[in-house]
């Protein structure tokens, strides 16, 4: 073989294992939901900035946005540890890193703890003990509690509207707020009732994969979509006053965010009405894109309207 032949044998290896690590770190990164977890994040500055307002600190913010990425990134990857043998047989999740075989059971478990014990360890050390028993609380129900549940009752999705709402606390009580006081649980409420009407869409887009999975979804136990479209339009017109309660307009600017508010409360509402009437997967996409159009645009005036 020529020197040129071997250089270029060389640079074509070299190649190969950069892009083999790149391929490994990215199937690490994509156990933690990226999307899902910068939604999380957003939810937690909503929560600072509730309590806090223009007084929060970079470093408050920092430390608690760090910790509390690595508690749900954990709490995501343990999920997928648990679920793995399941989300083999949906399209949607087949390709994931562990049923796809690319990472092992032992990779992603051990992933999955030290992220746990670095993200507590960091929230207690640099936040607050409150913070930290917030972050533990999503934490174990998400992973030991509805995650079990999702092949026992159509409940899940119930339960599991707490984890996915509780990292606004971790911000309130992070900035130095008490868990017991009302505008935290109302900022906190938002989120969980979001989660209704944008999980009752994905759960109809997707029954058919959740049915041969065997996981107990409201649209898999009551088929028309009926109960699911109720669950949907409830929490979606409760948004409205829950919103107006949060906001608390006092002043023209407050006002006009209440009204910014209330404006995309009554988007996702219509959207669920219309899934209502309308039992079909293009409805349902239509309610998934209004729920996801709501969130940030709620949580982007609660922020906003916190600074005035």
């Amino acid at each position: 073989m020529s020197a040129s032949e071997l250089a270029v044998d060389q640079s074509i290896t070299s190649t190969e294992a950069s892009d083999a690590s790149i391929a490994w770190w990215s199937d690490y990164l994509s156990l933690t939901k990226p999307r899902i977890l910068v939604m999380i994040l957003l939810t937690v500055v909503m929560g600072l900035l509730g309590y806090a307002h223009r007084s929060l600190s970079i470093w408050t913010t920092l430390h608690s946005l760090i910790g509390t990425a690595l508690i749900a990134a954990s709490a995501s990857i343990l999920n997928q540890w648990l679920e793995q043998d399941r989300d083999s047989l949906m399209t949607r999740t087949r390709s994931r890193p562990l049923p796809s075989g690319r990472l092992t059971s032992f990779e992603v478990a051990a992933f999955g703890w030290s992220t746990a014990v670095i993200g507590f360890s960091y929230l207690i050390a640099f936040t607050n003990p409150v913070a930290t028993a917030v972050g533990f609380a999503t934490w174990v129900s998400y992973v030991w509690v509805y995650t079990p549940m999702k092949t026992r009752t159509w409940l899940n999705t119930v339960v599991g509207t707490l984890p996915g709402a509780l990292p606004v606390l971790i911000g309130w009580a992070a900035a130095g707020g008490s868990i017991f006081e009302l505008q935290g649980w109302l900022l906190t409420s938002i989120v969980i009732l979001w989660q209704f009407p944008h999980f009752m869409a994905i759960a109809w887009l997707y029954r058919h994969e959740y049915d041969l999975a065997g996981y107990r979804m409201i649209t898999n136990v009551e088929r028309t979509g009926i109960a699911a479209g109720w669950i949907a339009i409830i929490p979606a017109f409760l948004l409205i006053p829950v919103s107006m309660a949060s906001i608390a307009p006092n002043n023209i600017l407050t006002w006009i965010g209440a009204i910014c508010g209330v404006a995309a409360c009554l988007y996702q509402l219509r959207a669920a009405l219309i899934f209502f009437r309308n039992r079909n997967d293009q409805t349902a996409r239509r309610l998934l894109y209004a729920s996801l159009i709501y969130l940030p645009s709620m949580m982007l005036i609660t922020m906003i309207v916190a600074c005035l």
